[in-house]
């Protein structure tokens, strides 16, 4: 049996898992109809014994622990255990890969968006790089500028934005940490030369971002929406720092601690006449400016 196989088992005993407890003969039934469903030869017996090898796996390669309730005899995944991003990431794609599988392939019912994020193809190497601290070379193309550079780096880490990703990396040339936009990056070398460890917290350091600009200073900003787009943003946070001050059947008003960069500036001109700077002043009056100047552009 392949390990493509055994893979596949794991993620449609987690995918089951997570949205259903159920006994192992349940369970059982759902792996061999899936498997059977792929032209999978299923000719084994999927048994308790194999069942347990599963989970012993599942906890090795994702950290997922499977629970058993003695009480009702049946399996469960806590989703609020799951700490790793990644993993849950995983999870929903292949939930969703694995809904689109059952409603016949991409049917004329289901829509996906046409935009896709570039550089993605420097994951690997990138990552090969952060974890053997190895330095890395590239060329690095600005979107403001009509010229390319040469960096030499020693990468920290990736992160994620708005569907985005960026090397977060050590430049050599100035010993400054910055963020390289994945699709700006081309020709990309690993290099074997190794360095040593670099002592930055990246988790601390874009904690209050909205995005990856951390040059201004990050602060309170209080924010007041309609309650049409409340709602909204209560099922969907800007920011993980927000909480309700206040909510009425007209407006909500929350605060954020954020740094007041142009990325959160671009992320509140998007909801237009749905919502209001209440503070700090200097964020509503930069507010005022990107909307006069819109406006000027219409006269």
């Amino acid at each position: 049996m392949s390990k493509l196989i055994y893979f596949k088992r794991y993620l449609y005993i987690i995918d089951r898992l997570r949205s259903h407890n159920c006994d192992f003969k349940d369970l059982q039934k759902h792996i061999v109809r899936k498997l059977e469903n792929e032209d999978i030869d299923t000719n084994f017996e999927y048994s308790v014994r194999t069942f347990e090898r599963d989970k012993k796996d599942i906890m090795d390669i994702f950290g997922i622990v499977i629970n058993y309730n003695r009480k009702d005899k049946t399996y469960s995944i806590d989703e609020e255990e799951i700490e790793d991003q990644s993993v849950t990431r995983i999870m929903d794609a292949f939930s969703i890969h694995h809904a689109l599988q059952e409603g016949n392939k991409l049917s004329p019912s289901v829509f996906l968006e046409k935009r896709k994020s570039s550089g993605t193809e420097n994951i690997h190497g990138i990552i090969h790089a952060i974890q053997n601290l190895y330095v890395a070379k590239f060329t690095h193309q600005k979107h403001w500028e009509d010229f390319s550079t040469k960096r030499e780096v020693y990468p920290i880490a990736i992160k994620e934005s708005h569907q985005r990703w960026y090397l977060i990396a050590l430049d050599k040339k100035d010993e400054k940490v910055k963020t390289f936009g994945l699709d700006r990056i081309s020709n990309l070398i690993v290099t074997d030369t190794k360095f040593k460890p670099i002592r930055y917290n990246v988790e601390k350091e874009f904690q209050h971002a909205f995005g990856v600009e951390t040059y201004s200073p990050a602060e309170k900003v209080v924010l007041e929406f309609v309650n049409k787009q409340g709602n909204y943003i209560k099922t969907f946070p800007l920011h993980e720092s927000q909480k309700i001050i206040k909510e009425n059947d007209d407006t909500l008003l929350l605060e954020i601690y954020i740094h007041t960069t142009n990325d959160i500036i671009m992320e509140l001109l998007k909801y237009g006449a749905d919502v209001k700077v209440i503070s700090p002043a200097r964020l509503q009056n930069e507010m005022k400016n990107r909307i006069s100047q819109m406006a000027n552009l219409y006269i």
